[in-house]
């Protein structure tokens, strides 16, 4: 396990009393807000993220404990180990919101990751599936891209048996080689969002 998914697992660990609970999923969902807005408050976190003001207090709390987030006038914000975190992860993940192509699913909502230069991670994709569908996503599609061909790990070159989505993808995500790309379905966004992120979890 590396470090930063070791770090994120720590922060996470329940503690004793009946404190709101929360998740590595939702920390990092933190994180990386805070890393792109700068400085927030805990309303606007909660808002903005879908996750319950009582558990965003836990989760500053927790953060702020680690070294990782400082109080300021407007809010908080990562202090410099939170934004070194930070930044260590901008440079593998990259937050791609929702797409606007076709997909194999009828849910509303989706929401597409891309994991820098961890396709050879990816056997089947069957621990990123179940690690999205835990977090409450409905649907994902775990891709690598490899040699200039969009791969379903283990299952088929799609650049060659469905070239029109392989090229649908590959035009909306623009991956580099060795990337995975992450597609999570589901009924509400924030469910598809912790989906993508709690499959690209694992690969951190």
């Amino acid at each position: 396990m590396s470090e930063v998914r070791s770090l994120l697992e720590r922060l996470a660990e329940k503690q004793p009393g009946p404190l709101p609970t929360f998740t590595a999923i939702q920390i990092l969902s933190v994180i990386l807000y805070l890393g792109e807005v700068g400085v927030a408050g805990r309303k606007k976190i909660s808002k903005a993220l879908g996750i319950g003001e009582g558990a965003v207090r836990n989760i500053l709390n927790r953060l702020r404990a680690a070294g990782l987030l400082e109080t300021v006038r407007q809010g908080c914000r990562l202090s410099r180990g939170g934004l070194r975190l930070y930044r260590r992860l901008s440079r593998t993940l990259v937050k791609l919101g929702s797409l606007n192509i076709r997909l194999p699913w009828n849910y509303p909502e989706n929401y597409c990751l891309r994991v820098k230069g961890k396709a050879a991670m990816i056997r089947r994709g069957l621990e990123q599936r179940d690690a999205a569908i835990r977090a409450g996503a409905e649907a994902v599609i775990i891709l690598t891209y490899v040699n200039g061909n969009l791969h379903m790990p283990g299952v088929s070159n799609l650049s060659k048996e469905k070239p029109g989505f392989a090229s649908e993808v590959v035009e909306a995500v623009k991956p580099e080689d060795g990337d995975v790309i992450i597609i999570a379905g589901g009924w509400r966004l924030v469910d598809a969002r912790n989906g993508a992120l709690a499959a690209a979890q694992t690969l951190l």
